[in-house]
């Protein structure tokens, strides 16, 4: 998928909705894809799910996405095998939901988030939400991930979830 592919998109459903899916084999997304997202969903909304096999996410994916949900949303999902994401993915991103949320879930075999993914995140949820999970068997982080977390959260919030078989977090 090429850069610039989506320029504006606006999504308003109340039920369950899926905007972008990718199940592929040795697929790509280039950067600045989806320059700007607005989801408005209420119910049990997956704004952006990447399902994929030795894959990877170019740098500046994502300049703006914000998610306005109420259900039990899922903003970004990667289920990968030999996955990366590279650098400044995520530049900025806000996520304000009212439930058990998950902003950015990664479930992988052996996968890598390169440095500088996450500079700024700014969760603002009222249930039980789940900020980041990876999950994965063999996987890594970078340096310098996860620089600035500011949540504003009413209820038990997980901010940071690492369950992983021979996992490293570098410095």
């Amino acid at each position: 998928m090429n850069s610039q592919m989506v320029g504006k998109s606006r999504l308003l459903s109340k039920v369950l909705p899926t905007f972008i899916t990718f199940i592929r084999f040795l697929p790509s997304v280039n950067p600045l894809m989806l320059s700007k997202l607005y989801a408005l969903a209420e119910s049990l909304s997956t704004v952006i799910t990447l399902i994929w096999f030795l894959s990877f996410v170019t740098s500046l994916m994502y300049i703006k996405l914000r998610a306005l949900t109420k259900g039990l949303p899922t903003l970004t999902t990667f289920i990968r095998f030999l996955s990366s994401m590279n650098s400044l993915m995520f530049n900025k991103s806000c996520f304000m939901a009212e439930g058990l949320s998950t902003c950015v879930a990664f479930i992988r075999f052996l996968s890598s988030v390169n440095s500088l993914m996450l500079n700024k995140v700014y969760a603002l949820a009222e249930g039980l939400p789940t900020f980041m999970t990876l999950i994965g068997f063999l996987s890594s982080v970078n340096s310098l991930m996860l620089n600035q977390y500011l949540t504003l959260e009413e209820g038990l919030p997980t901010i940071v979830t690492y369950i992983r078989f021979l996992f490293s977090m570098k410095s």
